[in-house]
């Protein structure tokens, strides 16, 4: 094949163009003249400051001023170049950010459909089994425990209809130590749909005897489990600083009307003990925030 064949073939492939494609033109003519407007103002506001500066009069500065022909001074091509790439990009951007949106909430609609309540409590049993070697355990004092976190946790509208909860609080679940509640959590905090931040109120009262605070991004995870409320000391001394970490987290909550419906929390007290343990608000708050489901039974752990 000669030259000039090479040549015709790589003109038609484009590979003889290293130019990229020309940006469309979006600016108006009102953007232009906006553009120049605020590029003069600019300019005159500069050159203002900057005989100011030079400790020049008032009257001198306004007379020279008035001289300068400022809209000559301004580079119109450059100016629009630039600000047409600047609406370019943001239009890319904001196309991007539709798209991931898009697609975050195409896999939402996947994961809704595939984690049905009856797939978490099979996930549930499975995760008993192989994750903390025995065997889930289901009777009359649990199982509506477990069938409320796997229509809460799925999104199951029976959880409304059928248990009569309000979809938008969180959970807070009651119970004497023993009886397996946090071991159901447990078992679903690593579904997809729903995956469950565990944080033990112990654990947090130790880091903030240690450190004077507790770091909890609330972001981390679409749930967030405090476990054991009210076994931990309610107030914390930090070289005289009195932490009260579950009432302040309570409190932010409400007055910021962050969602509830993305807590559960367990505790082994009753309303009249948490209020002398954290106050009334903190009482009257939960009683607002979150669907209370009391669990018996016998201690499991013998």
């Amino acid at each position: 094949m000669d030259n000039t064949l090479l040549q015709q073939l790589a003109k038609r492939l484009n590979l003889t163009n290293s130019e990229p494609e020309p940006e469309p033109y979006l600016l108006s003519s009102d953007d232009e003249i906006a553009l120049v407007k605020n590029a003069i103002e600019a300019d005159k506001n500069w050159h203002i400051w900057k005989m100011r500066n030079l400790k020049m009069q008032e009257g001198d500065i306004e007379a020279k001023i008035a001289l300068i022909n400022f809209e000559e001074r301004v580079d119109k091509e450059k100016l629009f170049q630039q600000a047409n790439s600047s609406k370019n990009q943001e239009l890319w951007q904001k196309e991007n950010r539709r798209k991931e949106k898009e697609a975050l909430e195409q896999k939402k609609a996947e994961l809704q459909k595939l984690w049905s309540a009856t797939r978490m409590f099979r996930y549930m049993e499975w995760a008993s089994a192989n994750h903390y070697q025995k065997p889930l355990i289901v009777n009359d004092d649990n199982k509506h425990l477990i069938t409320a976190l796997c229509y809460f946790l799925s999104n199951d509208a029976r959880f409304e209809t059928e248990l009569k909860y309000s979809r938008k609080k969180g959970l807070l679940i009651r119970g004497v130590a023993g009886i397996g509640k946090t071991h159901l959590v447990k078992c679903l905090s690593f579904n997809d749909l729903k995956p469950i931040q565990v944080l033990s109120m112990i654990e947090i009262t130790d880091d903030i005897k240690a450190q004077g605070e507790y770091q909890l991004n609330i972001d981390k995870s679409p749930i967030i489990y405090l476990d054991d409320v009210g076994t931990e000391e309610p107030v914390v001394n930090h070289y005289g600083t009195k932490i009260t970490f579950f009432k302040n987290f309570i409190e932010m909550h409400y007055l910021r009307e962050l969602d509830p419906s993305r807590l559960i929390v367990s505790t082994n007290n009753s309303f009249s003990e948490i209020q002398e343990k954290y106050g009334f608000r903190v009482r009257s708050r939960m009683k607002d925030m979150f669907n209370v489901i009391d669990v018996a039974g016998q201690d499991m752990r013998g």
